[in-house]
């Protein structure tokens, strides 16, 4: 399995990535066709910027800084 990793900037409105209760559904749409996500779990790592190695699982990951850390949610296909 390859996982989709998308990082955005908390200052740029991306730090919802780590809110997102476990359960939440998530929608993508593509060019091709829409495709649903449910967030099956989430991480807090200590500091922003930290080496993500062995940190992105799923099918999808969303990742953005939560204060003075980094957060990663995860999400299967639905």
């Amino acid at each position: 399995m390859r996982t989709v990793v998308v990082v955005g900037h908390d200052y740029c409105g991306f730090g919802q990535f780590a809110a997102l209760p476990v359960g939440t559904v998530v929608t993508v749409g593509t060019p091709h066709e829409v495709l649903r996500y449910r967030v099956y779990a989430r991480h807090l790592t200590p500091g922003r910027g930290t080496p993500a190695h062995g940190l992105y699982w799923g099918y999808l990951t969303l990742q953005s800084c939560v204060g003075p850390d980094t957060g990663f949610t995860y999400l299967t296909r639905t």
